[in-house]
Order: structure tokens, then C-alpha cells, then sequence
């Protein structure tokens, strides 16, 4: 069965279609973590990465040092970066930028516009459908009205959205973002209460979903879910 799990912050571990997946692998440094660094030696498929701040490339460079046939999966101009800071062989990228589908051994991967910032590339949110099920991850971003746009071209099952305010969306802004989506069965918030400077009440995030109509999926740090 395909399998999410949330390792607080930003970070998000996925089983689909028999892979292993890590999104904006923040785990060293991310207080929320209940997983050390070596849980993730020899059984990594793919890491995604959705913009080049430290708390969500995390622990890419050394993540891939530790699994051998991982791959990434981020825009063209982060991987030139990290092939050339930090020496790391262009066979270990998945070339991309904003568009259509890209396969991953039968994953369907798609990078997504985000309202954000970042030093070596353009942030973006990510897209994964595999199992039968479709993801958005949105990244670090806030709230824009092509979502709309995203949830057409794409039609999320899951929408896993950033709702701790000052840097990205909050509750209200997320939750108007869900009725943008239009997911198909849950959203789910992250990117809050790992600081005191992106602290808020989640629950204000489910209501607010409620109140439009749809699902919102409230989990805790190390909590999996069946997707």
C-alpha cells in the first residue's frame, strides 16, 4: 500500500509503487524529526527537493552520499548547483523545471510554480502520481491563484500545504488555497510549530477546510498514513 509519513517541518517520507521517497529532507537539524540520518543508508529511491533554503535541501548532499543509486528530482539550475559545489555526478539528477510529467520507474513526477524565494534556483512545489494516487507537495510558497490552475492540470488526491504564516501561507491563506486545489481526499498542513516564528494552532486549518467543504488531515511528527 502507498504510505505517507510526516517527519515534521517540511519533510515528507513516501512508499509508492515500491519506492522510497524523501521530500525537502530536513532531518538533522528539524526538531520535530523522529528519525536520526542514518534510518534513510542504502534504502533511498529518489529525494525532491523544492528550493534550495536549508530547511528543505536539509540533508540532500549527505543523503546522497549514503545511498548510492539515489536520484534527485529539482529544477535544472539547483542540481547544476549541487553538482558543482559539491562535486556530485550529473547521473544522479532527474532534469527538470516547471511543466509536464517527467517518469521516475513508473512514478509520474511534475514540478509546480510556488510565490517564494530562493538563491539558486526558481522554488517550486512538486507533483507525484504513482499507485494510483496523486500528491502536491507545494513547497515553501504563498498562496496564488494559479493553484486553480494545478488542481485542474493535475487533480490532487492529497495537497500537503504550508500553513505557519510570516514566510508562506497560514491557516486561512491554506485553507483558501484547499478550495482552489480542490483535492480529492485529504489536505494536510506542514511547514508550522517547528520554531516559535512559524507557530499557529493547526486546528484553525481544519476548520477552515471544513467550513469549504473538503478533508483536512491533521498529523503528528512521525504519523503515517495510508494513502
Amino acid at each position: 500500500m502507498p504510505q505517507l509519513r510526516w517527519l515534521g517541518h517540511a519533510a515528507v517520507e513516501l512508499y509508492i509503487n515500491g519506492k522510497h521517497i524523501i521530500i525537502d529532507p530536513l532531518i538533522k537539524d528539524n526538531p520535530l524529526s523522529p528519525v536520526k540520518l542514518n534510518y534513510f543508508e542504502n534504502n533511498l529511491d529518489l529525494i525532491v527537493v523544492t528550493h534550495d533554503h536549508y530547511d528543505h535541501l536539509g540533508d540532500t548532499v549527505e543523503l546522497i552520499k549514503m545511498n548510492p543509486k539515489v536520484k534527485v528530482f529539482a529544477t535544472y539550475d539547483l542540481e547544476a548547483y549541487l553538482a558543482n559545489e559539491y562535486k556530485i555526478d550529473w547521473d544522479k539528477f532527474i532534469p527538470a523545471n516547471v511543466g509536464g510529467y517527467v517518469d521516475f520507474d513508473g512514478i509520474k513526477l511534475a514540478l509546480t510554480k510556488a510565490v517564494h524565494s530562493s538563491e539558486h534556483s526558481d522554488p517550486t512545489g512538486v507533483i507525484i502520481n504513482g499507485d494510483g494516487i496523486t500528491l502536491y507537495h507545494a513547497g515553501d510558497t504563498g498562496i496564488f491563484e494559479d493553484m486553480r490552475l494545478i488542481g485542474e492540470l493535475f487533480k490532487p488526491d492529497y495537497t500537503l500545504l504550508p500553513i505557519g504564516g510570516r514566510f508562506t501561507m497560514d491557516p486561512q491563506q491554506a485553507a483558501i488555497a484547499v478550495e482552489m486545489l480542490k483535492p480529492r481526499k485529504y489536505a494536510i498542513p506542514i511547514h508550522y510549530n517547528t520554531w516559535d516564528l512559524i507557530k499557529v494552532d493547526p486546528n484553525e486549518f481544519v476548520r477552515e477546510v471544513n467550513k469549504r467543504g473538503y478533508k483536512a488531515l491533521l498529523l503528528q511528527p512521525g504519523q503515517s498514513v495510508e494513502l
